[in-house]
């Protein structure tokens, strides 16, 4: 099992005030001491309000590279790209000096694009510092989605590369996933995540690892340590 810190607030802005300070001690020791920061970002609209905190604080913004643990394969400018939600609420203000490198590249087929997009992500300082994740009612992180027959190699612990395509049903666009051993490959990762029936679901997954539940796997791993962050 990880080593796991929960916090658990009475208000979603008190969750905010906190891990905002969080992040921004993390990213801020982390420049000190390596001369730059590194942090995955999640998509959705949880941590949309927290990116926008951030975006006012008064930081070395130009040594922060910022990445996404997932994305849709869709263009940079689409409705829901991830990558339009961080350089909308994110970079932008005080943060607009930050450096940010995307999943989604120039090829229209996932399968052809993941090389590319794979070695691009290489120039990401690592181990990163901060990984900020959520998790759906069906226990996936990231676009680690239980009924994709792609997510077993993306959790696969011998899965070398940063990140993997993920394909779903007829009409869910594909997505890129940063695998389990990238997400791992971090200081600290962090899970938000809101509402008792979301609190349900951690505690089955803290109790029992399953490829029903994904975010099960970073859970029960020694590597990683995670920090929760809930409110109702």
């Amino acid at each position: 099992m990880a080593q796991i810190c929960e916090y658990k607030f009475e208000t979603r802005e008190a969750l905010f005030a906190y891990l905002l300070a969080d992040v921004i001690r993390a990213l801020s020791t982390a420049i000190d001491s390596r001369g730059q920061a590194s942090m995955l970002l999640s998509g959705g609209t949880s941590p949309g309000p927290l990116y926008r905190m951030m975006s006012d604080q008064t930081l070395d913004w130009d040594k922060v590279w910022f990445g996404l643990s997932d994305e849709r394969w869709v263009p940079a400018d689409h409705p829901d790209s991830n990558e339009n939600l961080v350089r909308t609420t994110l970079l932008t203000g005080k943060a607009a000096l930050a450096n940010f490198i995307g999943l989604k590249s120039p090829s229209d087929d996932i399968i052809a694009g993941h090389d590319i997009t794979d070695q691009r992500l290489r120039a990401f300082l690592r181990p990163f510092d901060l990984v900020l994740l959520g998790m759906g009612l069906d226990g996936h992180t990231a676009s680690l989605f239980p009924d994709s027959a792609d997510t077993a190699a993306a959790l696969d612990q011998d899965n070398k590369k940063l990140c993997h395509p993920i394909r779903r049903g007829v009409g869910e666009i594909p997505r890129m996933t940063m695998t389990r051993n990238a997400l791992l490959g971090s200081h600290g990762i962090k899970l938000l995540i809101f509402g008792p029936e979301k609190w349900q679901v951690y505690q089955q997954a803290k109790a029992t690892k399953s490829d029903e539940q994904p975010v099960s796997h970073l859970l029960h791993q020694t590597q990683t340590p995670l920090s929760i962050y809930w409110a109702p």
